[in-house]
């Protein structure tokens, strides 16, 4: 058991290398604007909730990222065409963050290449064996987030 603690964290990130730099060489092959991942999970996320106002706050809180990432990504976003920030009748201060069609266009072509991905990473595993790794996953998560300072 002690062998195995040590090798967690080294494995997860390992994994999530490998599936950054695959979905990334995908989308080149696509010919897709690159869109760093982070950039895409926070146009997924949009895209999720595009019949809600979402706000900054929200997806800083979302993705517990900070203030000053959150700004940077959405003026990158905005600078490609991927989304706009449109002011709200009731508080002209506040901006919701909206996708663009250049961003819904986008984001479903990027989606289907991880829905893809996901199809193939699963192969050969046992039902059973995937819902283990998946409360198992949640588990690592929620430990890990009570740790933050």
């Amino acid at each position: 058991m002690e062998e195995a603690c040590g090798k967690v964290g080294f494995e997860i990130r390992r994994l999530d290398h490998t599936i950054s730099r695959t979905i990334e060489a995908w989308v080149k092959a696509e010919v897709i604007d690159e869109i760093p991942l982070m950039n895409g999970w926070i146009m997924r996320y949009l895209y999720e909730n595009r019949k809600k106002d979402i706000f900054q706050k929200d997806i800083e809180k979302f993705f517990s990222i900070g203030r000053s990432t959150v700004t940077n990504i959405i003026q990158i976003l905005e600078k490609k065409g991927y989304v706009r920030r449109e002011s709200v009748e009731y508080d002209a201060r506040l901006k919701k963050v909206i996708l663009t069609e250049q961003g819904i266009e986008s984001h479903e072509k990027i989606e289907a290449i991880i829905g893809c991905l996901n199809h193939r990473m699963i192969q050969g595993i046992e039902d059973d064996d995937l819902q283990v790794f998946l409360r198992v996953a949640d588990q690592i998560r929620r430990n890990v987030e009570k740790e933050k300072l």
